[in-house]
């Protein structure tokens, strides 16, 4: 069996924990953090906020440390970050001390460990079916969102919101052994390279067995056909680089508010915990489907209107959350929405994929992340802002349907190489001119 497969099933559930016990949890984490520090929604919410902030602006180092190190060290070192910060949080007794400690050890170590560092391990072992490999991958994200939030309100419901802290921090911790025993940064680490091609250590192939495409014949000398990476300013000097930083940041935009704001707003509509915590299960677990799809998708039709796809159908299920509806029409919403969302984080990465080769991976995707910045930190405070004011939350959610339009129309910019850098296969089914 191809390792790089087994190193997917690790990055899924590593995932799961980096964002399920982060962005899907943190709304049930307001009520009881108001009540006893006697904060306001604005200021509670901007934990959130202070996440994304201090995680973009240490994305840039992180993903050239992961182009260039060992990514088994980060990720292990991360999951001891998150959970040392998590134990720490059941035992503040100020305010700034929770603020201070989500946004350091938690913001920090879960990114270590979370989505770029999965996206970018994932992309060293795939090529081909990178679009697929990512989806699944991706997959950790929609179910950490669909099992830890009722399993959280049943710990809030136990042992208080300090309680629960405590048990949360330990069980991450104690993610870092099967990390530490069991990734590998690079195919090459174990005798292998993209998308399963056994090879001897010289460079020849000794078996090969091919678990996707290869123009590469049967006996010929194999090696990981890596270009050398562009450097920092010609990233930010690719068009590319701007285009999905656009697209997929306003429609992130939408997505940062929901996280924050679905179960609160919920809550305001007379629902309970508990059916708060049922829709941002039913949004996360509809994300598996998402991310299947697409991924699926990306690695067979144009990565530009799969991407669009993505966005509308977000936008629709955004649009349901607008009318006010039913329970019910909440949960279909709900769903909908998270199918839309699920796609796209494999498509952010098989873009990048395709962009920018194997060995620039991590540093495009680092970049990325804070140049999101005005999209991924505008969201939830101007929502919370406009809900202090109004009462609700009917004209935030509208203002929003607009990034979702302009997501879907800056899409259509993108120009992906016929032939993915530093690889002899096509890098995606349409040529659709130089990056």
């Amino acid at each position: 069996m191809f390792h790089g497969w087994r190193i997917v099933a690790i990055s899924s559930p590593a995932q799961a924990v980096s964002t399920g016990l982060t962005f899907y949890v943190y709304g049930l984490f307001l009520a009881p953090i108001e009540s006893e520090f006697g904060a306001s929604r604005l200021a509670a919410t901007l934990g959130l906020t202070l996440l994304i902030l201090v995680q973009g602006c240490v994305s840039p180092l992180l993903g050239a440390m992961m182009d260039r190190g060992s990514i088994r060290a980060i990720m292990a070192t991360g999951a001891l970050m998150m959970g040392a910060g998590l134990v720490g949080l059941s035992f503040a007794t100020a305010f700034w001390q929770v603020g201070l400690l989500f946004a350091s050890l938690v913001a920090v170590g879960s990114h270590c460990f979370g989505p770029l560092a999965t996206s970018t391990l994932v992309a060293k072992w795939f090529s081909a079916r990178r679009g697929r490999a990512l989806g699944i991958a991706a997959v950790g994200a929609s179910l950490g969102g669909f099992v830890f939030p009722p399993l959280v309100a049943a710990l809030l419901a136990g042992f208080g919101w300090r309680g629960a802290l405590l048990e949360m921090g330990v069980f991450v911790a104690l993610c870092a052994i099967p990390i530490a025993l069991f990734v590998r940064s690079r195919p090459e680490e174990v005798g292998e390279v993209p998308d399963g091609i056994h090879a001897a250590a010289s460079g020849t192939e000794s078996r090969a067995f091919r678990t996707g495409p290869t123009d590469a014949p049967m006996g010929a000398p194999l090696a990981a056909s890596e270009a050398p990476a562009l450097s920092t300013g010609e990233l930010l000097r690719s068009r590319n680089l701007w285009v999905i930083t656009a697209s997929l940041g306003l429609a992130w935009c939408s997505v940062g508010v929901l996280l924050a704001h679905l179960i609160p707003y919920a809550m305001d509509r007379g629902f309970s915990a508990e059916r708060a915590a049922l829709l941002m299960s039913a949004y996360a677990g509809a994300g598996v489907a998402g991310r299947l799809v697409f991924g699926a998708l990306a690695d067979r039709f144009d990565k530009r209107a799969v991407l669009a796809s993505a966005v509308a159908l977000l936008g629709l299920g955004w649009s349901g959350m607008i009318a006010s509806p039913s329970f019910l029409l909440l949960l279909a919403a709900c769903l909908g929405m998270g199918v839309g969302v699920g796609g796209l984080m494999p498509l952010w990465g098989a873009l990048t994929g395709a962009c920018f080769g194997r060995a620039g991976f991590g540093r495009a995707m680092g970049l990325m992340n804070p140049l999101m910045f005005p999209f991924n930190l505008a969201g939830a405070p101007i929502a919370a802002w406009l809900y202090d004011r109004t009462g609700d939350y009917t004209t935030a959610f509208t203002g929003f349907l607009a990034t979702l339009a302009a997501s879907i129309a800056i899409a259509c910019l993108l120009r992906v190489p016929a032939v993915e850098p530093g690889s002899p296969l096509p890098a995606a089914s349409e040529a659709s001119g130089a990056a």
